[in-house]
């Protein structure tokens, strides 16, 4: 709370500053996912795959640069991205110690991601910037496996950024990438009373993004970004038969495309 408190103050504190402009945009996302679940011994226990057509979503955002006319500017970016669908699992019963790949099916995914962003921008030579900033965050994940198991991962989290873009013209070609640190990660499920704390959930991104100006108020937008997740196993709870029952280490490698037009107001 008191990171964002900073945030909206330096915000505030900005809003005067000479040539501002405000921007606003929104995207079609698609996402692909391959999510693996492991032991100690580093051996799978279960999966979830998708292509990029099986989880799709929207994004919107608000952008508020400061100093448009100069060489260097900074940005304010704020960002709600929500995306939903289905993913094949690969995996067992729990407890039935069969094995992985002796139970398959479809788990449900909601993923919702919002987050805030500070960016200065730098000329450094012949149309390149050099990015730099942080972004404060919160992210949560709901996995539905069936009816009676629905697992739910949230967290805050800081991540520092850094970029290279080029401005040519009416065309510009942004590369970041930035390393969401999660802060207080808990993960629920159904028929466990209280909430796993996970040892770390922590994410590296990398991104590109082309953006092509159609006239003064509008321009359209493509973009990739790759995300590399990994979470470390939580503490044990017990359910009501006094089972003991943790989260397990796991990796997502998760793969957007995503689709947009930007507003200048």
């Amino acid at each position: 709370m008191k990171l964002l408190l900073i945030f909206l103050v330096v915000f505030i504190a900005s809003v005067h500053a000479k040539e501002s402009a405000l921007y606003s945009n929104a995207a079609l996302v698609g996402m692909s996912m391959d999510y693996r679940e492991y032991d100690d011994n580093s051996q799978i226990l279960d999966s979830e795959k998708s292509d990029i057509s099986q989880i799709m979503g929207i994004e919107l955002g608000v952008s508020y640069v400061l100093n448009a006319v100069d060489e260097d500017y900074s940005q304010f970016n704020f960002t709600y991205t929500r995306v939903t669908g289905t993913t094949d699992y690969v995996g067992a019963y729990i407890g039935s110690g069969a094995g992985y790949g002796s139970l398959t099916g479809t788990t449900y995914n909601t993923i919702v991601d919002f987050d805030v962003n500070y960016m200065y921008a730098m000329a450094i030579r012949n149309d390149f910037y050099l990015l730099m900033g942080a972004e404060l965050g919160y992210r949560s994940w709901e996995r539905i496996l069936s009816e009676t198991q629905v697992e739910r991962y949230s967290w805050k989290y800081l991540a520092p950024t850094v970029g290279i873009e080029y401005r040519k013209n009416s065309f510009y070609l942004l590369f970041d990438m930035d390393y969401k640190y999660a802060i207080s990660p808990i993960m629920t499920a159904t028929g466990i009373n209280g909430s796993f704390k996970l040892a770390s959930a922590n994410i590296f991104t990398t991104s590109v993004k082309a953006d092509y100006q159609l006239n003064s108020l509008y321009s359209m937008y493509i973009a990739y970004v790759y995300e590399n997740q990994e979470i470390k196993k939580s503490n044990i709870l017990y359910d009501s038969n006094g089972k003991g029952f943790l989260e397990p280490d796991s990796t997502s490698n998760n793969k957007y495309i995503k689709f947009g037009f930007t507003f200048k107001y």
